[in-house]
């Protein structure tokens, strides 16, 4: 409603609300040192919030602001030299018209009404009730409606502005202190995202770190970690075990890359800049020249092919894949992948978009292209005998046409369901394992090829 959004308004300009510290130490964004965040895969991330603070000895309470409103207080909360914590929590709800309504219940407020004719009127009025439409007691009279506005003369004691880290500690002795603050941040995550780019049998792999802050708050000048992996994570809580590898991340001293146990640590170089509600991408490594060598492949008839007759399919696009092998001295965290390739003018031109598996250093792995444009093949039976009743003789053709201006490769693959032999065969059959066999078919530009096999498979 107007007059609650109109208070709101009033209050972050307020020199009151700023004078609201009581009797507790207040620690704001200006006394702030060091953040760290390390960000996992599964939407949360470890905070580690350094505030430095000179405090007097002896009992009192702290309060850090802000913090995120979807933060939760991990294993360690608050720790610092000489000082023991009593209680801690988090107090996230803030302010809003309705509780400050509600905190000033038998409280004298200012209560602006505005006539039919629009003049504005003030009287000094006690509030009853905030629940639903407020009532208020003004010069003896019980009085419900909503005003144009209500003026506070304070914040009444315990309702922050902002939400906020509350602990009650005791103090050895007077000085200056680091106070290093650990919570959890829900709705703070991160992905990688590659750009490879294709040229002559080689790809250059760029790999971004792109970190998403739905948290509730901002984080400015923050130093980030991302762990790369799958974390257990038991919503709303996290696991034990990941959150003790966040901690175990959270330390000084982690490198650029890290194993952390089955995970990798990833620090980025430089600090960024995390607003609340916003996406940034940042260097995750450096870019690496990687071996790339691009297929045509023909998937695999259906297993009951093997079994009787099987009905010619009509001429189909052999899929397009480029397979790669991570030459480079480190494990490429699973993402997806944009592919490019320049033109004759220089200009990078998209070629698809696939999702990279988690791959190890060292390991091959491939992404799809999609579609071959130029390509086709079609397979046809041409024979097929019933040996026995579990033993089935088949032989076929696959017509391959290539109407592009270059040669093509295309690899055939057969994948079978039980006991098999290749009988007779136009070309020689690759044997990957004991279930498949594969082809590989060279076709000329704007010319054709015809692979033919004789196969029998014991079901």
């Amino acid at each position: 409603m107007p007059w609650r959004q109109f208070l709101l308004a009033t209050l972050a300009l307020s020199p009151l609300a700023a004078a609201a510290g009581f009797a507790d130490t207040l620690l704001d964004s200006q006394s702030r040192s060091g953040l760290v965040l390390t960000v996992t895969q599964a939407d949360v991330a470890l905070v580690r919030d350094r505030r430095t603070a000179d405090l007097e000895a002896g009992d009192q309470a702290l309060v850090v602001e802000p913090l995120p409103r979807r933060a939760e207080l991990a294993a360690t909360g608050l720790t610092a030299s000489g000082v023991t914590v009593r209680s801690q929590r988090l107090q996230l709800a803030g302010i809003d018209a309705q509780s400050l309504l509600a905190a000033h219940r038998g409280k004298e407020v200012t209560v602006v009404w505005r006539g039919a004719g629009g003049a504005e009127r003030e009287e000094r009025a006690t509030i009853l009730s905030a629940d639903g439409q407020p009532v208020f007691a003004v010069a003896g009279k019980v009085v419900s409606g909503q005003p144009e506005r209500v003026v506070y003369d304070t914040l009444p004691p315990g309702l922050r502005s902002a939400p906020g880290f509350h602990a009650d500690i005791t103090v050895d002795k007077a000085g200056k202190r680091d106070l290093d603050l650990s919570y959890l941040a829900h709705g703070l995550g991160w992905k990688p995202a590659y750009v490879v780019e294709l040229a002559d049998g080689k790809a250059t792999l760029s790999a971004w770190a792109e970190i998403t802050n739905a948290s509730g708050g901002d984080f400015p000048a923050a130093r980030v970690r991302v762990l790369a992996g799958t974390v257990e994570n038991d919503p709303p809580r996290p696991a034990p075990r990941m959150e003790k590898a966040l901690m175990a991340a959270a330390m000084d001293g982690i490198p650029s890359r890290e194993a952390l146990g089955p995970h990798h640590l990833y620090t980025i170089e430089r600090p960024v800049n995390l607003a609340d509600g916003q996406s940034v991408q940042v260097p995750l490594m450096a870019p690496m020249t990687l071996s790339a060598d691009l297929r045509l492949e023909l998937p695999p008839l259906p297993p009951h092919a093997w079994g009787g007759r099987f009905a010619a399919d009509r001429p189909v696009h052999p899929q397009a894949v480029v397979a790669f092998k991570n030459n480079a001295d480190q494990p490429l965290p699973a993402g997806p992948a944009r592919l490019f390739q320049r033109s004759r003018d220089g200009g990078l031109a998209v070629l698809g978009q696939d999702s990279l598996p988690m791959v190890p250093a060292g390991a091959p792995f491939r992404l799809s292209l999609g579609q071959a444009f130029d390509v086709t093949a079609q397979r046809v039976q041409t024979d097929v005998q019933k040996v026995s009743a579990d033993v089935t003789e088949t032989a076929w053709e696959v017509r391959l046409k290539n109407g592009g201006d270059n040669p093509a490769k295309v690899l055939v693959t057969e994948a079978f369901a039980g006991e098999w032999l290749v009988l007779e065969e136009s070309l020689r059959h690759d044997k990957r394992d004991s279930s498949h066999a594969g082809w590989s078919v060279q076709v000329p530009s704007r010319g054709e090829a015809v692979l033919r096999y004789r196969v029998r498979v014991k079901l």
